[in-house]
């Protein structure tokens, strides 16, 4: 399947009442038209319409937070004292491409973001090189591209991508790949003129110590641990293939 589907999938935190709503279209309008008033008597042009978009300080961070809002939302830590967000701040006013390549970034600046994205040196030196890129947002629709090799499946990269974007934007109800194959994480490669498998290519990055084959092996997910034991953050035993 090349597409998640995130209403069948998942269930996510709706908006509510109580979640404050930008300003109404009629205000805005009224505003702009007080904007190209006084600009036409100061002599300058307004910005086109087209360029004005609600401002969220949703997206906001703070140099000091240890986490990002992907990291309080994916432990359920929203809305408890040891998150500065809370669930009014998740839902976004407004559903656009820049949002949604904004929350792709929180994704990936995250902490988790650290064991799955190759922008981080901890992944990069592991052979990780994968990315995430907006392809095109079209009504409920969003189209991803995973590019560079994951260490994680590539059906559970989209996955985390597909139940974050609805989590943020609940209008965004389906998340796809351009293509079938850019969620398989293994490629044959064929004879240009025959048509032959002359090998199968490992899209995946390295097992660099060898336990994604062993949690394969005893019949765990190596996803739900990720490339680094937990030792790496400071607890836990790490898995030794034998």
């Amino acid at each position: 399947h090349c597409f998640v589907n995130v209403l069948d999938t998942t269930n996510m935190v709706r908006r509510s009442s109580s979640i404050p709503s930008s300003p109404s279209p009629v205000v805005q309008f009224a505003a702009l038209l007080l904007l190209c008033t006084i600009s036409s008597s100061l002599g300058f042009t307004p910005p086109s319409p087209q360029l004005l978009r609600p401002i969220s300080s949703n997206l906001s961070t703070k140099s000091t937070k240890l986490y990002n809002i992907y990291d309080d939302w994916s432990t359920d830590l929203l809305s408890t004292a040891s998150s500065d967000y809370t669930y009014e701040d998740l839902i976004l006013p407004f559903c656009d491409e820049e949002a949604v390549e904004e929350c792709l970034e929180e994704l990936m600046d995250s902490d988790y973001g650290k064991t799955m994205f190759g922008r981080h040196d901890m992944a990069a030196n592991v052979g990780i090189t994968g990315t995430l890129e907006l392809i095109s947002l079209e009504g409920p629709e969003a189209t991803l591209s995973l590019i560079g090799k994951f260490w994680h499946r590539r059906e559970t990269v989209l996955g985390k991508a597909a139940m974050y974007l609805n989590a943020r934007m609940p209008e965004i109800t389906s998340i796809t790949v351009a293509s079938a194959e850019d969620l398989n994480d293994f490629e044959e490669v064929t004879d240009e003129f025959t048509g032959e498998v002359l090998y199968v290519e490992d899209k995946r990055s390295p097992d660099f110590n060898g336990d994604r084959e062993t949690m394969e092996y005893q019949g765990l997910d190596p996803d739900a641990r990720g490339p680094f034991p937990p030792s790496v953050f400071g607890s836990g035993v790490k898995i030794i293939p034998t």
